[in-house]
């Protein structure tokens, strides 16, 4: 416990002092493909319905002490549907997020309005391609009561009535950033569905340094996704997707697949499957499919934890979408369209 106190205090100092400015990156999700307005904004409105409701919840290390908490909410809502094209698509969208590390010490927080319209290629509406827009207002926030510096230790341990000795200007940076993104679609008469997009998040590169004087800014984060849904037999489906991540100087890459089991005559599908983060973690995937919404369940199991047979120390992870009037979609993939 000892260390993993130590190992926060010293990866906040560095992210505060902007000593190694990789530190300051983007939470993530293992269940990407259950929260596109977090890599792809050009997924607003891109889906079956009138309304789209979202959330996603993760923790992390939860056996290791005070978990990193991350979870965000989103509503979509489709718009100008009398007056465009039957085949396009255009959505108005408000998506939010919050990210707790350190026991609480850190704590990140977002609120992003988001637009997307995806025109149809094609009579028959096999084809699309879209573009996304995400304005952002964005908070960071540490809590410097509950940190301790070298000039607080007194022999035995860290005293915090101690003055710290440190100058801090700001216990609070606010910002406002820009993302955006876009999007092809393409379906075949089998009903087979490719999907092919990327992004790029913090265009603007705004400043979050909690020191006067420094520079410290948000890396630009640029993502790239595919995937491709089809029909396996007369009632099962299977989806396969790969992921890539760049920001700073960290990537990921991220690939898998599930397959859904049709639940008797219904609508309805069960969903198995398992994605692999590379050089990282392994994350087994459970999933229900039904016209009006989705669930997805999944646990990071890491190369640690591999390696170790006890003590699993990964993250837990859970999402939910509503699709709102949405009775005659087509049975799905575990996926946002």
């Amino acid at each position: 416990m000892r260390n993993r106190i130590f190992h926060i205090i010293i990866c906040i100092s560095c992210f505060l002092t902007g000593y190694h400015p990789l530190l300051a990156q983007d939470p993530h999700f293992s269940q990407y493909f259950s929260s596109p307005l977090t890599f792809n904004p050009a997924f607003t409105g891109y889906f079956d319905g009138t309304q789209r409701f979202s959330m996603n919840y993760r923790t992390q290390w939860a056996n290791a002490g005070d978990s990193y908490t991350t979870g965000t909410a989103s509503f979509e809502t489709k718009v100008m549907t009398s007056r465009i094209g039957s085949n396009d698509k255009w959505g108005l969208g408000v998506h939010g997020l919050f990210d707790k590390s350190a026991g609480g010490i850190f704590k990140n927080s977002y609120v992003s309005l988001s637009t997307g319209f995806n025109k149809g290629l094609d009579a028959e509406g096999l084809q699309s391609i879209g573009i996304g827009v995400q304005a952002t207002w964005g908070r960071n926030n540490v809590d410097f009561n509950n940190l301790s510096f070298s000039n607080q230790f007194n022999g035995t341990g860290f005293d915090l009535t101690i003055p710290s000795g440190e100058n801090i200007n700001n216990r609070t940076v606010n910002y406002l950033d820009l993302n955006a993104g876009i999007l092809y679609n393409f379906q075949d008469e089998s009903g087979t569905h490719f999907t092919f997009g990327a992004g790029m998040y913090h265009i603007l590169k705004p400043k979050i340094s909690f020191f006067s004087g420094n520079n410290l800014t948000l890396a630009p984060r640029f993502s790239i996704h595919g995937s491709v849904s089809f029909l396996v037999g007369e009632g099962d489906n299977a989806f396969v997707s790969v992921n890539g991540m760049q920001q700073g100087g960290a990537t990921e890459y991220v690939l898998g697949a599930a397959y859904g089991k049709s639940i008797g005559q219904s609508d309805n599908s069960l969903y198995f499957g398992a994605w692999i983060r590379f050089k990282d973690a392994l994350f087994p995937y459970l999933g229900l499919r039904t016209p009006a919404y989705q669930i997805g369940l999944s646990y990071d199991i890491t190369n640690r934890d591999i390696n170790r047979s006890k003590n699993f120390n990964g993250s837990s992870e859970v999402s939910f979408i509503y699709f709102f009037n949405s009775l005659n979609r087509k049975k799905g993939i575990p996926c946002f369209f």
